[in-house]
């Protein structure tokens, strides 16, 4: 019986400092509340080396939400660490996912209280920057 409550407790330790770290890392995001536009650029695809983006956050429900109208594809970003000027998610196409790249790594950083940059990797993180952008905070 004490074997199981080893364990028990164990786990229930384990999943307390997964909350209360992903928490943390949310709490870190607060810059990010908000709807941000601008244009991605793929240096070297021709005529489809740029598209809009249109990227939501809404902090009170921790969702981020990506929105490529110019494909047209969309998703979400899970977050993956942050802190008070940058922040790494990866990406998850869920509409139109034959247009765009799924499972991308991305990379925000915080220029100020109304730009951001957004650096793109495909998801072998190996291969290197494969496009980027500047976003303005919409009012």
């Amino acid at each position: 019986m004490k074997k199981h409550f080893k364990i028990i407790a164990f786990l229930s330790l384990i999943i307390l400092l997964n909350t209360t770290l992903v928490y943390s890392q949310i709490k870190k995001t607060k810059w990010l509340d908000g709807t941000w536009v601008g244009i991605g650029y793929q240096p070297g695809f021709g005529e489809q080396s740029a598209w809009d983006i249109e990227l939501t956050y809404d902090y009170q429900n921790e969702e981020f939400n990506i929105n490529y109208p110019s494909f047209p594809c969309s998703g979400y970003w899970n977050l993956k660490k942050a802190d008070k000027n940058k922040a790494e998610f990866i990406e998850y196409i869920t509409d139109g996912k034959s247009l765009c790249q799924n499972g991308n790594t991305i990379i925000v950083t915080r220029i100020d209280e109304e730009y951001i940059t957004i650096s793109y990797f495909l998801p072998n993180y190996n291969i290197g920057l494969t496009a980027f952008s500047t976003l303005h905070k919409k009012e």
